[in-house]
């Protein structure tokens, strides 16, 4: 990592951001149809060579006004919606359904079928996959359903269903389908690096900085970097809440210290139990032994045994063996 300061700017420094620049930097390293391409085949496990086979089908909101999905695209007999959260949303399935139906609407158009026909029209089959890269933990594969949305009802199926692949694309997840796409690779790790400055207390500015300096130098996302340094940063810059953030982190720390410090106060609960035990045990024992040894005097003096009290007063073993006889 760069070995810049993170005092050589002021974490206070305000930041001047191009807010009409709208595109985020994922959708903005898969508009190469090629990467694109390579990811496809990373998820699926295909061989696709000819990026001209891909279709792109993502939503404009300039004709869907309000809808902007990050990457839509057809191939072969396939049509596929990526979208990329650094949220954990348990709502993706209903916007993965609004997507889609813009999408296969926009495809019976695309080929004039006739809704109204009497032959069955033949869609492509709808994969949707989210990219998730937020600060929160998530496994590296979860399915999420529509349906779980719905109110259970005896013996019915709901009319709609949709189904959101999430893939957690964080650095150190899914390191399988990361190494077999480069772009999606050098992603995960440029954004782990900008993170990493950040814990470290670099302002938002330097960390996007230092990050991109060592992404060039390893050669991550170098062309993207070294070309579109200002739209990158900029993009980076409209869509990170540094303030956020450093919120999280903060309850992240006070979080893992509220279940170390229950965790240190159990263990010294149950070692102080344990010691007020032993000591309440003690006590108990020590009274039992001394009501034992006052019930073996009175009977030996009763009995008029004055020699054998004699003995087992001075005489421990002979003591012992005499409590046995009693008992």
């Amino acid at each position: 990592m760069s070995q810049k300061s993170p005092h050589t700017t002021q974490k206070n420094q305000s930041h001047k951001v191009n807010r009409k620049y709208k595109d985020r930097l994922f959708r903005y390293i898969f508009k190469n149809k090629k990467d694109l391409l390579d990811l496809y085949n990373a998820i699926n496990g295909t061989s696709y060579t000819d990026a001209s086979d891909l279709i792109i089908t993502t939503l404009s909101d300039a004709i869907y006004i309000g809808m902007k999905n990050d990457v839509g695209f057809l191939i072969g007999n396939c049509l596929n919606l990526y979208e990329h959260q650094s949220s954990i949303n348990p709502n993706m399935p209903l916007r993965g359904l609004f997507y889609l139906v813009k999408m296969l609407q926009g495809y019976v158009e695309l080929n004039h079928y006739n809704l109204y026909s009497s032959t069955r029209i033949e869609l492509p089959f709808p994969r949707y996959i989210v990219f998730y890269n937020g600060d929160k933990e998530a496994p590296d594969c979860e399915e999420l359903s529509l349906s779980d949305a719905f109110p259970k009802m005896a013996g019915s199926r709901p009319a709609l269903e949709c189904h959101a692949t999430v893939l957690n694309i964080n650095y150190g997840h899914n390191q399988e389908l990361l190494n077999k796409c480069k772009r999606l690779s050098d992603y995960s790790y440029f954004v782990h690096q900008v993170r990493e400055y950040l814990e470290q207390e670099y302002a938002i500015d330097q960390a996007i900085d230092c990050a991109m300096e060592d992404c060039i130098q390893k050669e991550i996302l170098s062309d993207i970097l070294i070309a579109n340094r200002a739209e990158v940063k900029s993009m980076l810059l409209s869509t990170f809440d540094e303030k956020e953030y450093r919120k999280m982190l903060r309850e992240e720390a006070r979080e893992e210290g509220l279940k170390e410090g229950l965790r240190e106060g159990i263990e010294k609960g149950l070692a102080e139990g344990r010691e007020e035990g032993r000591e309440e045990g003690q006590k108990e024992g020590r009274k039992e032994g001394q009501k034992k040894l006052n019930d073996l005097y009175e009977t030996l003096l009763g009995e008029g045994r004055i020699e054998d009290l004699e003995k087992a007063i001075k005489d421990n073993e002979y003591r012992q063996k005499l409590l046995k006889e009693h008992s």
